[in-house]
């Protein structure tokens, strides 16, 4: 089965299509009437983009404090956390 399909098929077909997302983590395009229109993914696929996405966006957040000079001095930052969650 392709990984483009009409709203149609979706329709006719949900179980292939959804076991076809399970099985390959792929997404799956959603067309109506020829144009793109909307992307059915896995929850497990999704759940590990999101994560994925979310620690890129943290290394690329911690790189541009780097760049502006908004670092601290570790230990410090470490006694500051440690402090904030009760551990000391």
């Amino acid at each position: 089965m392709n990984n483009i399909i009409p709203s149609s098929d979706l329709r006719n077909r949900y179980p292939e299509v959804s076991r076809m997302c399970k099985e390959t983590g792929k997404p799956v395009f959603i067309t109506v009437n020829g144009r793109g229109d909307t992307v059915l993914l896995d929850n497990e696929a999704y759940q590990k983009q999101q994560k994925d996405l979310e620690l890129l966006l943290g290394y690329l957040r911690g790189m541009a404090d780097i760049k502006q000079g908004r670092v601290g001095d570790y230990d410090e930052m470490m006694d500051k956390i440690r402090k904030e969650f009760g551990f000391i």
